[in-house]
């Protein structure tokens, strides 16, 4: 019986499944810290095609090889849209940025007084979270490094007229008035 078992385990010529499929190629997408980012729209030349699982990923079938847009778009990210070339069996790796992210990379600019990537990234951020008066407060702490003034002012007191109570604005717009020139 033995001998039998281990006749019909030895069998050859059965086909092995494949454990890939060559028409498909993968992607991956990661937010500035290298998390995944699940729940990301993936459109291919302007349609939806698939979301990304709870690791980020997604796959792309029954494409023909070539060059194609592709767009990610994930409320709280920032959107991103790039060209590719479709090649079966390869990896797409995408990173995207969440508004707290380009917010912290923007407080690191101002440390190193790079204030106008400080600016384009509080820009960035802002296009995700328009209305946060964290944002807009950053932003006029950064047009008062700039020594704009009046951009900082407007800023700040547009914070107040919206019902921003914190003593922080207040304080700044006090000092930044001063910086004015008198008329």
């Amino acid at each position: 019986m033995l001998l039998v078992f281990l006749f019909m385990s030895c069998q050859t010529g059965r086909p092995i499944k494949r454990l890939s499929d060559e028409s498909i190629m993968y992607g991956m997408i990661y937010d500035y810290e290298s998390s995944p980012v699940s729940s990301v729209a993936v459109f291919l030349n302007g349609r939806k095609i698939a979301d990304s699982d709870i690791q980020g990923r997604f796959v792309l079938n029954n494409v023909k090889r070539g060059t194609y847009t592709i767009r990610l778009a994930k409320k709280g990210y920032e959107e991103l849209q790039e060209q590719f070339n479709y090649e079966p069996l390869n990896v797409l790796y995408f990173k995207m940025f969440n508004a707290a992210q380009l917010i912290s990379l923007a407080e690191i600019a101002m440390d190193e007084s790079n204030y106008k990537t400080a600016e384009t990234l509080i820009d960035r951020a802002l296009k995700i979270e328009p209305e946060r008066p964290d944002i807009l407060f950053l932003k006029s702490i950064v047009f008062y490094l700039q020594k704009e003034y009046d951009k900082s002012r407007s800023l700040l007191e547009e914070l107040i007229k919206n019902g921003t109570t914190d003593e922080s604005v207040t304080k700044l717009w006090k000092i930044v008035k001063e910086s004015l020139p008198t008329e």
